[in-house]
């Protein structure tokens, strides 16, 4: 019984992995994406005009900048879940192939564009991705087969 717990609570499946690759990857974007977000919130501006008025700080001063590396903890702990109840919904063992291919050919277009064009992922961007799959989503080594969609010249010689 202790055995069986014990193997089900630390075990970590695809789902997880991907959701925290992907937490880690936009990592950047969301906290850009929150810090400006935070810095049209009308009391943040309050602040950040009496403290910038006290002479405690230069006018280029920007309270959403300071707070910004603490939403790290924040965004894995809103955006990791919410990705992985999303990808939960993918069978866990074609993960990894799913995710290589959708980067693969992301890298073969040159860019991934999101959100109507307001974020976009760069191919050197999608390359760090397709790194960080590589290390915790490597792909298994099996043979697919291929669909024939026209004659082989060896079949044509029979």
């Amino acid at each position: 019984m202790f055995k069986q717990a014990y193997f089900t609570t630390n075990m970590i499946n695809n789902a997880y992995k991907l959701s925290a690759v992907l937490t880690q990857w936009i990592n950047p974007v969301v906290q850009q994406f929150a810090a400006g977000r935070m810095a049209s919130l009308p009391f943040v501006q309050l602040i950040e005009n009496k403290v910038k008025s006290s002479g405690w700080v230069s006018p280029a001063w920007s309270l959403a900048s300071e707070i910004s590396p603490l939403l790290n903890n924040v965004s894995g702990a809103l955006v990791q879940p919410l990705l992985q109840r999303y990808i939960s919904s993918v069978p866990d063992e074609q993960l990894p192939k799913m995710a290589h291919r959708i980067v693969d050919e992301a890298i073969k277009q040159g860019s991934l564009s999101l959100m109507e064009g307001r974020v976009v992922f760069e191919k050197e961007d999608l390359e760090e991705l397709k790194q960080l799959l590589n290390y915790n989503l490597p792909l298994s080594q099996e043979e697919e087969y291929e669909v024939i969609t026209e004659p082989r010249a060896e079949d044509s010689a029979q």
